[in-house]
Parts: C-alpha cells; structure tokens; sequence
C-alpha cells in the first residue's frame, strides 16, 4: 500500500500546477470541446505511474507495453465489447433524456471529429489507465475484491478529477453526478479487467470509447447529462453482472449434466 499512496500523492503533486494554470488559462474559450488546460494531467499520471515503476526496479518498456495488451483479452466476445459497450451506454442515456422530455436545441457534433477524438482520448487513456490500472487497480486487488478495489481508486480518480471540471464552467449539482459517475464506471473497469485476463489495453478502450462517445453528442458534449449517465450505466452495470452470473451458473450446470447422461 505504501507503492500506492506513493502514486497517487505524485499524481497530485504533478497536476497541481496544471490546475494553477488553469486557474488563469481558460483553454475551454478557445476550443469547441469543453475541455481546460488541465486536461492534460493525463500526462501526470503516466509520469508518476513510470516513476513508481522504476523505483520498484521493474522494466519500463515492459510496463508500457501493458497498455497494448489487447492479446490478453481470451474470450472473443469482450474483443469487441470493450468498443461497443460505452458508446452503447452514451447512448442509453441520450435516450433516458429524451424519454425525460429533455429538449435539446445543439446541433450536431460534425461526424469527422469521431478519429480525431478517438486519437487524442485514445492517447490519454493509454496515460490514465497505465496508472489508474497498472499501477492503483493491481495493487489493491491484491487485498480486495472488485468492488471495493473499484470504488478506492474510483473515488481518488473522481476527487483528481474535481478541479477540471470546476474549470470547465459546472455546476456543483453536475460535478457530483458525473463524480458518481466516474466511481461506478471505475468499478464496471475494475470488473472488466479482471474478466479480460487483467488486459490493461481492455479499460484504455473502454475510457477512449466512453469520451468519444459523449464528445459526439450535440453540440460537442454540451448536451451531456451526467445524471442520465449513472442511470443508464447502473443499467449497463447490472446487465454485465446478470450475463456474468448466468454464464458462470451455466458452465457449473454442463459438467453435472453430461455427468448425469453417460
């Protein structure tokens, strides 16, 4: 645990003058997406992950590599789900909107900037997830089961992400929502990880896919509710864990059945 505190008092440390920054720098002014400076903290995160991980005396071209480990996913359907599930997931809660009676008067987020945001979330996620996973998930999971592991580093990665969005003009009833939100989506992580063979690159396409996915909403993300976010993702959720549960029952039942027929 020592590793670990380690870690993320580094994260916070090298973030701080990046929210200094941002305090007198509003890049959201500029831009068309709602994003501030401090945004790339990103970048804090791979620093501090890359720092504890050569004091633990390990490699670090090895650790880097973690993030691409897509050959660690087994099992073919979570190939393809780590891409569709948030995008799914978005658009669940688009759809609880509209069911809502929420008007939306933004135009559409013009379609080209899908490979573009697809590149630059896919570059920050690789940064986040080498640490909020590598390094924060693993060791904990060494102690804990997944639900606890994913609510501690759900919670931290929720508290670093507090400033940022105070820089990106929301209200305080918003940033608590999209706060929960990220600490139930860390968990679904969390999950998905270990049922990935505990594939580093599986949680940076869920991350990449997530933030692409609620950019493309009109006008930019403007429209983006994270309310309808934490409902449609507990209903995600609890599809997972239901599909989990039914699959793990089955495969106990087959043994037993075959048994009972020869």
């Amino acid at each position: 645990m020592k590793q670990l505190r380690q870690f993320v008092i580094l994260v916070f440390i090298l973030s701080s003058p990046l929210w200094i920054l941002g305090y007198f720098f509003d890049a959201t002014k500029i831009i068309s997406i709602r994003l501030p400076i401090s945004a790339l903290q990103f970048l804090c995160v791979l620093v501090a992950a890359i720092i504890i991980t050569k004091r633990n005396g390990n490699s670090t071209i090895s650790f880097l590599q973690r993030g691409l480990d897509f050959h660690r996913i087994s099992v073919r359907i979570w190939r393809y789900s780590v891409f569709v599930l948030m995008p799914f997931t978005v658009l669940l809660s688009y759809f609880l909107m509209r069911c809502n009676g929420v008007e939306l008067q933004h135009p559409l987020t013009p379609y080209w900037n899908i490979l573009f945001f697809l590149l630059i979330y896919g570059i920050s996620g690789y940064c986040e997830q080498l640490g909020w996973t590598a390094v924060a998930t693993d060791k904990l999971l060494a102690r804990y089961n997944t639900i606890v592991t994913g609510c501690i580093v759900g919670l931290i990665w929720a508290t670093w992400h507090i400033v940022p969005f105070m820089q990106t003009h929301n209200s305080a009833v918003w940033i608590f929502w999209q706060c929960l939100f990220t600490i139930i989506f860390r968990i679904i992580l969390t999950k998905i990880y270990v049922l990935t063979n505990s594939s580093v690159f599986a949680t940076v396409a869920l991350h990449m896919t997530y933030n692409t996915a609620f950019s493309m909403m009109p006008y930019y993300g403007s429209s983006y509710n994270p309310m309808y976010m934490v409902l449609a993702t507990c209903l995600t959720g609890t599809m997972i864990f239901l599909l989990i549960s039914t699959w793990k029952a089955l495969q106990a039942i087959r043994p037993t059945s075959r048994s009972t027929g020869s």
